[in-house]
């Protein structure tokens, strides 16, 4: 699928400005035609080789795309 490849590796960060890790992976609805979780790996480096904590953060906790993935508030899940 064109857009999670587009997604994945992409920094995810808060409202505040603080990282929450990189986008490794996302939950792809195809009933719906839509995304419906974004799998996070939080840990710097170790993100880029899929090592670290993962979290699930619903698709609906996405404020906006770009060069980074901006969450609304602090990104709670």
């Amino acid at each position: 699928m064109k857009i999670a490849d587009e997604l994945k590796g992409k920094e995810v960060v808060n409202e505040q400005g603080d990282k929450i890790g990189e986008i490794s992976d996302v939950d792809w609805n195809p009933k719906s035609n839509m995304i419906e979780t974004i799998i996070v790996t939080e840990g710097g480096a170790t993100a880029k080789i899929g090592v670290g904590k993962k979290r699930e953060i619903s698709f609906n906790n996405v404020k906006t795309i770009g060069e980074k993935v901006l969450l609304k508030g602090k990104g709670m899940m």
